[in-house]
């Protein structure tokens, strides 16, 4: 009996030191995945931040650029009041050479602000719906600012009739 009972004892050693082994693997299985997740939490943090600082970047170029694109944008788009008598010219050469003739242009000059001033003038004109038509469409294709910020059109026996509000803005 005293060998059986030595090998139970020897058996529930070993039982008992298997169990401590996969204990300890378990452990170890799992304390190497808390530290594998931490690098990978790490990881994607640095990720995070290396792309939110190429996006502030981006940004930051983006404002640096904002200046010349400012300048570009008042030479290309904003007139000035030399250029404006221009525009008059012109807007009468385009009435004429649409054969248009408004019975006079009311003319209204904004405050100033920011250094932009807007002017908006008003017309109303009668002729077929092709030359009022071709008018707005000639307005269009200039390059400078302005535009049309009420157009209201009837239609009269054979003619149309058109009421015209232009915006145009000047710049200092």
């Amino acid at each position: 009996m005293k060998k059986s009972k030595l090998l139970v004892t020897v058996l529930l050693a070993l039982l008992a030191l298997s169990a401590a082994a996969c204990l300890f693997s378990f452990a170890y299985v799992s304390w190497q995945d808390l530290s594998r997740q931490k690098r990978l939490d790490a990881w994607r943090e640095l990720d995070r931040r290396e792309n939110a600082a190429q996006a502030l970047e981006r940004e930051y170029r983006d404002w640096q650029e904002l200046p010349q694109q400012l300048q570009r944008f008042r030479a290309n788009n904003i007139r000035s009041m030399d250029e404006f008598a221009g525009f008059r010219r012109d807007l009468d050469a385009r009435l004429a050479a649409n054969g248009l003739q408004p019975p006079r242009i009311d003319l209204a000059f904004g405050t100033m602000k920011d250094n932009f001033r807007k002017v908006t003038l008003k017309f109303s004109l009668e002729g077929s719906y092709r030359q009022l038509k071709k008018f707005i469409y000639d307005m269009e294709t200039k390059a400078k600012l302005h535009y049309f910020s009420n157009i209201q059109l009837s239609a009269g026996k054979d003619t149309v009739k058109g009421a015209f509000m232009l915006e145009v803005f000047l710049g200092e």
